[in-house]
């Protein structure tokens, strides 16, 4: 399934794609287009583009298969001992590489915007103390912002493994990470939140 982006969020994104320099962090709810926007932003700067879901695939489903099952990205067992060091090792991969080339890293960054917002701090800021690079490197975040309808259809249209579980349970899903209070954070701590 290819994913589109509204013309309102390309143009946002075109924007930002002629200010980056250093890195360019999109992130958002899962099927909030953000492999999208980080391919097009990605395709109209020449940046290297680092996708979460292809940094170390193999990795957490072998680990999350010894586990709980495979494809789980949401329980407290995959938040607790998977996502912060795949975070730490993405995050520091493209700010060690954007020191020198732009970057574009896609991902969730759910958990690291609830503990930039729980500090207090830019999601910026946080990503730069979790990545500790060597030289200064620019930073920029973008939250990509989606309905919860259009992430369902989308996660229903693509139809992968990951999603399964969130839905067959739609209804929690939403409760406990769509209206958990992220959306508001990011919005509060991102330099810049495109509707998609």
């Amino acid at each position: 399934m290819v994913s589109t982006l509204t013309p309102a969020a390309e143009s946002a994104l075109r924007e930002c794609a002629h200010r980056f320099d250093g890195a360019l962090v999109v992130c958002g709810f899962p099927a909030s287009g953000k492999s999208t926007a980080a391919r097009f932003v990605g395709a109209l700067t020449g940046a290297v583009v680092l996708d979460k879901d292809s940094h170390a695939p193999e990795l957490e489903v072998s680990v999350m298969s010894r586990l709980t099952e495979p494809h789980d990205r949401d329980s407290p067992t995959y938040k607790s001992l998977i996502a912060p060091h795949l975070y730490t090792s993405l995050v520091r991969t493209g700010l060690t590489v954007a020191a020198k080339y732009p970057v574009v890293l896609d991902g969730p960054f759910l958990g690291a915007i609830r503990d930039a917002a729980d500090a207090g701090i830019r999601l910026s800021e946080h990503l730069r103390a979790v990545a500790g690079p060597a030289e200064p490197v620019s930073v920029t975040t973008v939250w990509l912002d989606s309905s919860a309808s259009d992430i369902e259809a989308r996660m229903r249209m693509r139809n992968a493994e990951r999603d399964a579980a969130k839905l067959a349970d739609w209804t929690g899903y939403a409760t406990t990470v769509l209206d958990s209070g992220i959306r508001t954070d990011a919005h509060r701590i991102v330099d810049i939140v495109i509707a998609n």
